[in-house]
């Protein structure tokens, strides 16, 4: 039971509406978002791994939601830069009220769960 979601890890589906909120501030390359994720105070974001995240912005990518392109530095080959598409942004608004709409039903749920559930275990 060590990671069950009831546990309070990180929540996979939440990285995506984290990104298009960075990158709706300014474009950023992969390890910036990285860092700016475990950096961040809105989630815990500590069990994200590097991988998971270029899959993520890989995914985001082919979905329209960001555009990419590389920097190249001194004729060299530099690392890829990541914005947000007008598709993104709009995804954002929608994930905003998607966002509020789960915080509406997760506290009912949570409310209904009665405080004194614990007593029956053993």
């Amino acid at each position: 039971m060590e990671k069950c979601a009831c546990r309070g890890s990180f929540l996979e589906r939440f990285i995506q509406p984290s990104i298009l909120l960075l990158l709706s501030k300014k474009p950023m390359h992969g390890f910036s978002i990285l860092k700016s994720l475990y950096k961040s105070d809105l989630m815990d974001y500590s069990s994200l791994d590097p991988t998971g995240l270029y899959r993520m912005l890989k995914k985001m990518e082919e979905a329209g939601l960001l555009s990419s392109e590389v920097e190249n530095e001194n004729g060299l080959q530099g690392r890829r830069v990541y914005s947000i598409t007008q598709e993104g942004r709009v995804c954002l608004v929608f994930w905003r009220a998607t966002l509020l709409d789960y915080q509406k039903k997760i506290v009912r749920l949570a409310e209904a769960i009665p405080e004194n559930v614990e007593d029956g275990l053993e």
